[in-house]
């Protein structure tokens, strides 16, 4: 399925996902939406990951907001006409409003979108799975999450350790890190 992680506070967001031994489409785990702003990454469902892809891509042109995107992409991948049974997806739309606030949504075909928004001083993370959640939540303990370099540390260390629980987990990571403008 692929490993997908998030460190978001008010003035950067660091994303880190495995490259994996698993199918990639054209080797796509994430996608720039918007330069230094905004990003989408993708785990399960390879024809899910075309259709949000796709989706993101036009609606950004169309002048959505990440949240709108987020709900629109997530109505899409819900809609019975569509649904494939057994084919798990998940999708983490990551980036800076317009007035410049952090957030990220989580998009899922199993369970309704969430999003979250760090306030100032505030760092909130992501990890697809219970237990690599788990394994982020010690090593940002164990790394801190003030700083880009704690938080990749941190991520670095899940992929490292996930790698050794969890089918089709790779150790060779790819990242991206979005920084507020001043």
């Amino acid at each position: 399925m692929g490993l997908v992680s998030i460190v978001a506070r008010e003035n950067f967001i660091s994303l880190v996902t495995d490259l994996g031994i698993h199918q990639m489409i054209d080797g796509m785990r994430f996608k720039e939406l918007i330069p230094d702003t905004a990003i989408i990454a993708f785990s399960g469902d390879d024809e899910y990951t075309l259709m949000a892809a796709s989706a993101a891509e036009t609606l950004i042109k169309q002048g959505l907001s990440l949240k709108e995107l987020a709900e629109s992409i997530q109505t899409s991948i819900n809609n019975p006409m569509i649904l494939r049974d057994g084919q798990s997806f998940e999708a983490v739309v990551a980036g800076y409003s317009q007035n410049g606030e952090a957030q990220y949504h989580i998009i899922s075909n199993t369970k309704p979108l969430e999003s979250y928004y760090p306030r100032a001083g505030e760092s909130l993370y992501y990890v697809n799975g219970h237990e690599p959640m788990l394994v982020l939540e010690r090593s940002l303990k164990m790394y801190g999450m003030g700083t880009v370099d704690q938080a990749q540390a941190a991520q670095f260390h899940l992929l490292h350790e996930a790698a050794k629980f969890i089918p089709n987990v790779n150790t060779h990571a790819e990242s991206y890190i979005l920084k507020k403008a001043n």
